[in-house]
């Protein structure tokens, strides 16, 4: 299972949330021949390596075609036109009077068709839509409008869609289980914009947080927004839990994606990526100990037992199992088996009283010998897969990740069999060129 962990401590806003996306490691051509699915033109994206505050991250940006201003907000109508600037923090809003007829931007239900017939995973589409209605929902409220009614202007509309597909796109192509935000924080004061002056959080933002858990603090040192709209959106839409301390599982990466403004600090957002997969963990033992916990049960369904091996794995558990018995008077049954580390027994005796009816379990304290496990990443045509090489005493081998390799089959017509084994072929080439 892969948590994603966010250090919200200097607000968020779409391009933060990407360029942090990249420092994990997110793919930009990849990215880019995704995000095209979309079909929508007249911009390209950046994304530099760069350090601020003596910390290495990325900036990411969009570039628009002809370098227009970039704009992300609503119209009011066509003969005053209300361009919101969102730039990762700092929100300034400038009125335009433009010629009656002028052509309106995209409104929430253009761009919901758009992304609907993309080609697009149905995961991304729904996520990505319910970013943007989330936004378009705040904005009609706080200007006393029917969704329909506001309009993205279309530069600020092109802006929006890439970093709000892109988020969507990213969770996916990292294959993200959950989100943590920690630290949420937005500036204090107001600032202006083009209705007058505002308060921070500015209203889309404050819209948002009504009626959620979702905890803001604020920084007192910090006289201005922190969190923008589409960074709320994220926020909302992405976060699973928020301001969790104890992490279950390896932290295998950590990124900054930087915002554009001065704060006075560093104005980055932190992103951490946590694995509590062991099969993605290295291994640099030959021996250990595990803890079997064992229990009958003749008053579950298969599907039940499905669901709880799968969670247990997900919690930590390093292997679990079903077997069919017969039990007492010829009733049928099965026995779940759990392995798990001996430190964890209190954790997973509560989660299989929780999540079973079992009322008691047998445990039994065993020595195991397992190989030394190196986890490396193959970069192929198909995409990047995890290969483990193991090792033991003399002995060694290597296997590939079962589910990279059925995520390098999607978007090809080739079966899972055939894909393996071009992977493996383009292993053994890179290993012959390197030598």
């Amino acid at each position: 299972m892969k948590t994603l962990v966010l250090d919200a401590f200097s607000g968020i806003s779409g391009d933060m949330f990407l360029g942090a996306m990249f420092d994990l490691g997110l793919d930009q051509g990849e990215f880019e021949k995704n995000l095209s699915k979309l079909g929508v033109t007249g911009y390209h994206v950046t994304v530099d390596r760069t350090a601020r505050s003596s910390i290495t991250g990325t900036d990411f940006d969009v570039i628009l075609a002809g370098n227009a201003p970039k704009d992300q907000g609503f119209i009011e109508d066509e003969h005053d036109q209300v361009h919101k600037h969102e730039h990762s923090h700092g929100t300034h809003e400038h009125t335009h009077h433009q010629p009656h007829g002028h052509q309106h931007g995209r409104n929430f239900m253009m761009i919901k068709q758009l992304i609907l017939e993309s080609t697009l995973k149905t995961s991304t589409k729904e996520r990505a839509i319910d970013m943007f209605e989330q936004i378009a929902l705040a904005e009609a409220k706080v200007h006393g409008k029917k969704i329909a009614d506001v309009h993205f202007h279309e530069v600020g509309a092109l802006d929006s869609i890439v970093d709000i597909v892109g988020a969507a796109l990213a969770v996916e192509m990292l294959q993200i289980d959950k989100i943590i935000i920690n630290n949420l924080a937005d500036g204090v004061g107001t600032i202006k914009i083009a209705h007058g002056i505002v308060p921070v959080p500015v209203p889309a933002v404050m819209e948002m947080q009504l009626r959620t858990a979702i905890p803001i603090q604020k920084r007192f040192d910090v006289h201005t927004e922190l969190i923008t709209p589409t960074g709320m959106a994220i926020v909302k839409c992405l976060g699973d839990e928020f301001n969790v301390t104890a992490m279950d599982g390896v932290l295998e990466k950590t990124g900054y994606g930087f915002g554009k403004r001065e704060t006075g600090s560093l104005n980055a957002l932190r992103a951490s990526l946590y694995n509590s997969k062991l099969s993605h963990q290295d291994i640099t033992t030959t021996n250990d100990q595990v803890l079997l916990l064992e229990t009958n049960l003749d008053d579950t369904t298969g599907q039940q037992l499905a669901a709880v091996i799968k969670q247990s794995l997900e919690v930590g558990a390093k292997d679990a199992w079903a077997e069919p018995i017969v039990m007492k008077k010829g009733r049928p049954a099965y026995k779940l088996s759990l392995l798990v580390s001996p430190q964890k027994k209190e954790l997973f005796v509560k989660f299989i009283f929780e999540n079973t009816p079992a009322i008691g379990l047998r445990l039994q304290l065993m020595q195991r010998e397992i190989m030394e496990r190196r986890i490396e990443i193959a970069k192929t045509a198909y995409g990047e897969v995890r290969v483990k090489k193991l090792s033991y005493h003399g002995i060694t081998k290597f296997s590939l990740e079962n589910d990279d390799l059925r995520h390098c089959v999607q978007g090809t017509k080739e079966n899972l069999e055939k894909i393996k084994y071009a992977v493996l072929q383009e292993i053994e080439n890179n290993k012959n060129e390197g030598e």
